[in-house]
């Protein structure tokens, strides 16, 4: 995604959401450290329960309005508003990244950590 352009509009929602100043928001995304990602979904998740409390549009209406505003597709407004990332599991012992699966298999340990557990 390229990066989303702030205005000073959603700098001050931003703000709001955030309890942050908008004029240091404007000064961490000038130097890069501000989350685009973690940001404009705050951005959007503001815009939409907003909307939806002064409206009383049907949610469709109100994400199709906020991809008009914004220039993006209902789709990636959906996205960034209701997905939700997995959560990342990691060996208790060697803190190597493992799967849900094995997390859930091994009791928190990887594979290889598993086997070393065994006592023969």
């Amino acid at each position: 995604m390229r990066r989303f352009q702030f205005t000073d509009d959603e700098y001050n929602k931003l703000s709001t959401v955030t309890g942050f100043p908008a004029i240091d928001l404007q000064k961490l995304d000038a130097l890069g450290l501000l989350a685009n990602d973690v940001a404009v979904r705050m951005v959007l998740e503001y815009e939409y329960q907003t909307q939806r409390k002064m409206t009383k549009a049907l949610p469709k209406l109100v994400l199709q309005a906020i991809a008009n505003k914004y220039g993006l597709s209902p789709q990636k407004v959906r996205g960034f508003l209701f997905h939700r990332k997995q959560p990342v599991y990691y060996c208790s012992k060697c803190r190597k990244e493992i799967s849900r699966s094995e997390h859930k298999k091994f009791d928190g340990l990887c594979e290889n950590c598993a086997i070393d557990s065994i006592k023969l």
